[in-house]
């Protein structure tokens, strides 16, 4: 009877997997219909292929373009160019499908890879398989031809080191996001005031050694060229565009309405906007490294993942939802990272409180930073500067959302009750 029992069992979650692939296969395909961008691969059309091509053909040349046309727009820092020389080898159509399946793989990895981190069992693991596939914003740098999907299997591999207790390799691996994705320099300040030298050590290692290699290889002219032409406009001016969901694109929209959803250029934020934006991120770094440093002092409690603690994952989840949503340039892919935590909160590992309140904030975060990235074109009016004012940037509300919960666990780090169990609430509330 016990055999009986465990082998319907075994069916029945494997017929869950099974449906849940199926039908996040089939919403994901709908939604590879209607998501941005309107020209498929755009990113990878624009800046991948042309930056490994320019690499292969003129050795180091820098793999941007200055003039209008904007031919090669590869904003990395120049030596990751080299990544996608492989792919230069193909003709623009095959890279680009090729690009493609190296990005399912990765995020499927990254699916099965974070289930084991978060401890998931079958019915979780198919829940959380479901959410990546219909993801909007995994959708949105799929048919982009963006990286994002990749960084977020780098960022579970280092929690996958960090649990196994390797520190030093999980910083490598830490360090070489952060270096092609910059808002993820933030980890540095977290391991740091954490006394976590072994992870520092590793990332600054990693850092170091690409900026060198760029550096010998470009040589210090094509790289202050990058930073002037790739970064300096970025971290001083704002997008306002419609796929830019950041704290500082939101506050632009909020005096420039639906102007300027259409429009990539860095624009001056108003005086009294700027200020309030300097408050407002002074308010939300002060406010997580402060509740970081005071979960850090309380009792640690017993390991949730290997060698981790709660806190640690929680201190890891909020430091990766706060450098996007404050970050310059958050792109509405950016947010499929967000499925990182939310996965550790299926599996308990986080020592949220287990109450109604936190399921809600963490489901309705979710829902708002997975929704379908479309955007029509909207007739000027009071409706439009409306929708340009609050509706665009659901995907940031849902990220300050899951960072308030996120919070909220911290401050009751050492007096909640952790979850217990392994599977997820199937209800938001």
């Amino acid at each position: 009877m016990e055999f009986a029992t465990a082998a319907r069992r075994l069916i029945g979650n494997r017929a869950a997997v099974v449906a849940c692939a199926l039908a996040g296969m089939t919403i994901h395909l709908l939604l590879w219909q209607i998501s941005e961008p309107a020209d498929i691969f755009s990113d990878f059309f624009k800046a991948y292929y042309p930056a490994g091509e320019v690499i292969w053909r003129y050795g180091a040349a820098q793999p941007w373009s200055n003039d209008e046309t904007g031919a090669v727009t590869f904003v990395n820092l120049p030596i990751f160019a080299w990544l996608f020389v492989p792919l230069s080898f193909l003709d623009k159509d095959a890279a680009s499908w090729m690009f493609l399946a190296l990005g399912i793989a990765a995020a499927l990895a990254a699916w099965a890879l974070l289930s084991r981190v978060a401890r998931l069992d079958m019915q979780a693991r198919a829940l959380l398989l479901l959410l990546f596939l219909i993801s909007g914003p995994m959708v949105n740098s799929l048919r982009e031809g963006n990286t994002t999907h990749f960084i977020l299997l780098f960022l579970v591999v280092a929690l996958l080191l960090w649990r196994a207790g390797c520190d030093y390799s999980a910083g490598l691996v830490l360090g070489a996001c952060a270096a092609f994705k910059l808002p993820l320099l933030l980890f540095g300040a977290y391991f740091v005031m954490r006394g976590r030298w072994r992870v520092v050590a590793g990332g600054a290692t990693m850092v170091a050694l690409i900026g060198l290699l760029s550096l010998w290889y470009f040589g210090i002219n094509i790289n202050i060229g990058w930073y002037h032409f790739c970064v300096e406009p970025f971290a001083f001016g704002v997008i306002p565009a419609f796929n830019v969901q950041s704290i500082d694109g939101f506050m632009l929209r909020l005096t420039t309405g639906d102007a300027l959803l259409w429009s990539w250029v860095p624009t001056q934020l108003p005086v009294a906007s700027k200020a309030a934006r300097t408050i407002v991120l002074a308010a939300m770094f002060g406010a997580t490294f402060w509740l970081i440093w005071r979960a850090d002092r309380k009792p640690p409690g017993p390991p949730v993942s290997g060698a981790l603690k709660a806190r640690d994952l929680l201190g890891f989840s909020l430091v990766l939802t706060l450098a996007f949503v404050t970050s310059p340039i958050a792109w509405t892919h950016y947010y499929l990272l967000l499925l990182l935590p939310f996965a550790l909160h299926l599996g308990g590992c986080l020592g949220l409180p287990d109450d109604p309140v936190t399921r809600r904030l963490m489901w309705t975060g979710l829902a708002l930073t997975s929704l379908p990235v479309v955007m029509p074109q909207l007739q000027p009016g009071w409706p439009a500067a409306l929708i340009a004012r609050t509706l665009v940037s659901l995907w940031l509300f849902g990220g300050l959302i899951m960072l308030a919960a996120l919070a909220r666990g911290a401050w009751h780090a050492g007096r909640a009750r952790p979850l217990t169990r392994t599977g997820p609430r199937l209800k938001p509330a």
